[in-house]
């Protein structure tokens, strides 16, 4: 009799060991998906199209209609379940991630804006599709689409303006409690194809940090600033390449404070606000100022912001021989009067 008393509670304990293993082996999330009945047909219920279309996800078949309700408000009677005939239901996606690989991965952003098509592969070769607040992680390679831009906000406050058909991996982002006493924050990224606009954040603004932008042409450091940098066939900036294509050619403009480009071969220029610089193979360049940045490198805002930082500087150069010029002409006239 106590042999079964005992045998008992230790049984109910394996068992709740096991269900607590089992369920903490993987969690989902269901998301809203790019795939729509464009037309819904008098008759259709929400139960039909999840038992079509979910066959196999019997247990989530609850959550997956109260999901559908939540996102697609148009679709149904007001505080029913009861389609509209003719509406848009747009279907959802279930993502399933093991709970080991959540707690090994290391958040360091978020989607703030998307427009267009983009995707992240992670560390462990897995394809999802991106949508606004969807999280970021190091490791992660985000891509876009030809048409797509895609504004991420790191952690540490940087921001991340990622254009069409663009690649970059978040190799390295490490931020530590206090940037300024210590050199453990760090921030490196791969530009594999496209192009990019970078604003730095606390990581950037560190002396003490390790900041690297790396594009197989050359590698970006900086120290607090604003850029513009992109893969391009050649001087063809409409036409973007990876970075291990024969003819990718690194473009870069400044729009605010500095940034350095070195090779490989720690050959190193130094870029400062308003200027424009190429790398190719081993050649770095600063362009002159009447070379002018190639279409398809600046989108309407940053060549705007970047065309105001050089004539406000060369006005400031020549207005003193302007007032000079315009002097002379005033006692010209006066004598010629006499």
């Amino acid at each position: 009799m106590n042999r079964k008393i005992i045998l008992i509670p230790i049984f109910a304990i394996l068992i709740g060991c096991f269900s607590q293993v089992t369920f903490a082996a993987t969690v989902h999330e269901i998301v809203p998906s790019s795939r729509v009945i464009t037309r819904v047909i008098p008759g259709m219920t929400v139960n039909d199209i999840i038992r079509k279309i979910y066959p196999q996800e019997k247990k989530l078949w609850p959550e997956i209609k109260e999901k559908l309700i939540a996102i697609n408000p148009d679709s149904f009677h007001p505080y029913s379940d009861k389609l509209v005939p003719g509406s848009r239901l747009k279907l959802v996606d279930i993502k399933r991630i093991h709970q080991e690989e959540v707690s090994s991965k290391r958040k360091v952003g978020y989607i703030v804006r998307q427009e267009g098509q983009a995707s992240v592969k992670d560390q462990n070769g897995d394809i999802q599709g991106l949508e606004i607040n969807s999280q970021i992680y190091e490791g992660d390679r985000i891509t876009t689409a030809k048409d797509a831009n895609l504004y991420i906000l790191m952690d540490d406050g940087a921001e991340i303006y990622l254009k069409g058909d663009s690649a970059i991996k978040i190799s390295e982002y490490v931020i530590t409690s206090d940037n300024d006493n210590d050199n453990g924050s760090s921030s490196i990224l791969d530009l594999i194809r496209g192009g990019l606009r970078k604003i730095t954040g606390a990581i950037g603004a560190s002396a003490m940090s390790n900041y690297r932008v790396q594009t197989g042409l050359a590698t970006i450091g900086i120290r607090g600033t604003e850029y513009v940098i992109k893969l391009c066939k050649q001087d063809d900036c409409n036409q973007t390449v990876g970075r291990n294509d024969p003819d990718a050619k690194l473009h870069a403009v400044v729009l605010e404070g500095i940034i350095t480009l070195t090779t490989e071969e720690e050959t190193q220029i130094l870029m400062a606000i308003g200027e424009y610089g190429t790398a190719s193979g081993e050649v770095l360049v600063i362009e002159e100022e009447d070379v002018p940045v190639p279409q398809g490198m600046l989108n309407e805002d940053e060549s705007t912001r970047f065309n105001v930082t050089i004539p406000t500087k060369q006005l400031e150069e020549k207005q003193p021989e302007e007032e000079s010029s315009g002097n002379w002409a005033w006692l010209l006239g006066l004598l010629l009067l006499l």
